[in-house]
């Protein structure tokens, strides 16, 4: 029972799901830092030491920017399900505070592709008439903490008990509705 004396609903706490970003390109990123800082104290060692710590902070500048986006998803869009909760980067949600209405409506989206097919098939009024009208509308709370969904990343949008509409940022539309559908028993 809840506080306000109803039932609170089933959740399946068997059910677990992990989705972690891929580490390729942050690990081809760090191997050419290394490769580079070697080559460089081969160049510059031991004579300009000075010259080789230089280059090598300048080469970390440019590490830095091209692991930002590896770095943000891993801490905003790593998603974990188990024991009926949802952890969505520095959040957390209970699966029974989501709705089974829109974890069936979500099912029923279309993916990125079918919305690719969608707009191709509007004419430009019709198109810079959905575009308006999007724009009216309040989008979502995205969870985690980020300010957007990431390139590479499909939405699921979600309503929670409360009434809430929340917007998941996943690698895996299907694996994560699939997980959270049976572990909300739907």
């Amino acid at each position: 029972m809840d506080q306000r004396g109803q039932a609170t609903p089933a959740v399946d706490r068997t059910v677990t799901y992990q989705e972690d970003p891929p580490r390729t390109w942050t690990r081809i990123c760090l191997a050419a830092y290394a490769l580079w800082a070697v080559y460089q104290a081969f160049q510059l060692l031991p004579d300009e030491l000075t010259a080789w710590l230089v280059v090598c902070a300048m080469s970390l500048l440019l590490l830095l920017c091209l692991l930002a986006v590896p770095l943000s998803k891993r801490l905003y869009h790593r998603i974990r399900l188990a024991d009926g909760e949802l952890r969505v980067g520095r959040e957390r949600l209970a699966v029974a505070s989501l709705t089974p209405v829109s974890l069936t409506a979500a099912a029923g989206e279309p993916d990125r592709a079918g919305l690719r097919e969608y707009r191709a098939s509007l004419t430009p009024d019709q198109l810079k008439e959905a575009r308006r009208r999007t724009n009216a509308l309040t989008r979502p709370r995205l969870v985690g903490g980020a300010w957007a969904v990431p390139v590479g990343m499909e939405e699921l949008v979600v309503e929670t008990v409360e009434g809430a509409s929340l917007v998941i940022a996943t690698r895996d539309r299907a694996g994560l509705l699939g997980a959270l559908t049976r572990a909300r028993g739907v």
